[in-house]
């Protein structure tokens, strides 16, 4: 006698709160990048079975209205469960890598006070409860995992830790940028800040250097230590200076810049791993 096998039905889930679905839609359907268009709305929504979309002023509402009120007439919230793992499926962001790690850090960053978060494989999970911005900043985590898969220089996280878990981007530039004159002085002994610490650690055109990132000695050497110099006093030029004299408020960081920026950063920490002193010349000594 044959016998038939019938699909196990997903367990139901309880009902999410109004404010948690609206949230997660807000960050979902935010309008600009990286909030999925209206029509990637309506695509994802048909994978879900919903066929049409209910009004609303905007695309937020109205997919907050429309998975909202979905799951009352469901008695359940499995919809909004699907909707969140068909939007944050990795493979629909095959060709923009930093869009699904934008939204789900977004998303994160919010759903972290409710106990849950999205995984690498964009799903929905159950995690630690933040008791408050601090922690749930801490638990989000957003820029320090992104900025360690990167391989950012440890250096880096002992001067803007705090700057990081308040995601305050343009204090966190400011204060690792400082990292990089303050390492030198902690290397050579030496005073200053600056063009100035940095011609007394590595010389100028006149001045033989006291300190090298390798053995100074080819004509290549010598170019590549001279072309590390004029990179501090660059760095020290356009990101320490203008942002001591102005405050976030004028300006803020974006976050493409952001990376980049802690990328040069970590570079430069990596150099001045391997500083060592020169021997002093002969003529010194006259």
């Amino acid at each position: 006698m044959a016998t038939t096998t019938h699909q196990q039905r997903p367990k139901k889930i309880a009902p999410f709160p109004q404010d948690f679905v609206k949230g997660v839609c807000d960050v979902l359907a935010q309008t600009d990048s990286p909030g999925l268009s209206g029509s990637e709305i309506d695509s994802l929504l048909q994978m879900v079975r919903i066929h049409e979309r209910e009004p609303g002023s905007n695309k937020r509402e109205s997919l907050y209205i429309t998975l909202n009120n979905t799951q009352v007439r469901q008695q359940a919230g499995n919809i909004v469960g699907a909707f969140v793992a068909r939007a944050m499926n990795p493979a629909r962001y095959a060709a923009q890598p930093t869009r699904f790690t934008d939204l789900r850090d977004q998303l994160n960053e919010f759903l972290v006070f409710y106990g849950y978060s999205v995984t690498d494989e964009g799903k929905l999970a159950i995690g630690k409860r933040a008791k408050n911005i601090s922690e749930g900043a801490a638990l989000a985590g957003r820029l320090q995992t992104e900025l360690r898969r990167r391989g950012c220089h440890a250096e880096l996280f002992r001067y803007c830790d705090e700057e990081l878990i308040g995601r305050s981007l343009f204090h966190a530039v400011s204060e690792a940028s400082k990292s990089i004159p303050e390492r030198v002085r902690n290397i050579t002994g030496l005073a200053g800040d600056g063009a100035a610490l940095y011609d007394g650690a590595f010389g100028t055109n006149r001045e033989f250097p006291l300190w090298s990132i390798n053995a100074y000695e080819s004509e290549s050497d010598i170019s590549e230590h001279r072309g590390f110099k004029n990179l501090l006093i660059g760095i020290h030029g356009h990101f320490r200076n203008p942002r001591a004299h102005t405050n976030r408020i004028l300006q803020d960081e974006a976050l493409i810049d952001f990376y980049d920026a802690f990328s040069l950063f970590s570079y430069v920490h990596r150099r001045l791993d391997s500083m060592r002193r020169l021997p002093p010349r002969a003529d010194d000594h006259d």
